[in-house]
């Protein structure tokens, strides 16, 4: 791939991203409808034989377009900590692809550690981006995102092993970046941001 083909991708490689993301829980409804939507992590998925490749494989596609989509557009646009964004985007190819298996404790820990790491690395990015832009409703939406995305991780980092509530904190934490994310995209494109 050129660079000009990079950088045309680039402008909707943050849709292609949550694309991605959408894509893997509708088939995980689709071949494991029991699991969806309950007491189980989305991590589960990576347990399953007949979902663990399309987790794997997911984490990673997001991951390399969640880079592409910072590095090649939003730094167009917006002050990026690269670095930070980089380590997140490689610790979550690097969740995804970790043999994971709750009822291991050390294999647990990586893959919690992995997934936590990325996520909060994620938002630091955010964060930073936040505190650099002059632009008013850049700050406010995506300090709002940050605040909202956080309280679900908490949320689900705090629910106990059974809640049913389980899935619905880890998967709203995603979507609120998620919808950050497509929020961003069109915003860039409809008006030309002070940085």
């Amino acid at each position: 791939m050129t660079i000009s083909r990079i950088e045309y991708f680039a402008k909707y490689a943050g849709l292609a991203t949550v694309a991605v993301e959408w894509s893997a829980l509708a088939i995980y409804y689709l071949k494991m409808p029991l699991y969806f939507g309950g007491k189980y992590p989305i991590s589960y998925y990576a347990t399953l034989p007949q979902t663990k490749w399309v987790f794997s494989t997911c984490y990673v596609l997001a991951a390399i377009f969640c880079w592409i989509f910072t590095r090649h557009h939003l730094t167009k646009y917006f002050y990026l900590p690269l670095r930070i964004f980089a380590i997140s985007m490689v610790l979550f190819a690097a969740t995804g692809l970790f043999p994971y298996n709750p009822d291991n404790t050390v294999s647990a820990i990586i893959h919690t550690a992995l997934a936590l790491s990325s996520g909060l690395l994620y938002l630091a990015g955010m964060c930073a981006l936040a505190r650099h832009t002059k632009d008013k409703i850049v700050f406010t939406t995506t300090i709002i995102a940050i605040v909202l995305s956080l309280s679900l991780t908490v949320a689900f980092m705090l629910s106990p092993r059974n809640s049913h509530l389980i899935f619905s904190f880890e998967a709203g934490s995603w979507l609120v970046l998620q919808i950050w994310m497509i929020w961003i995209s069109f915003y860039v494109r409809k008006r030309r941001v002070l940085s």
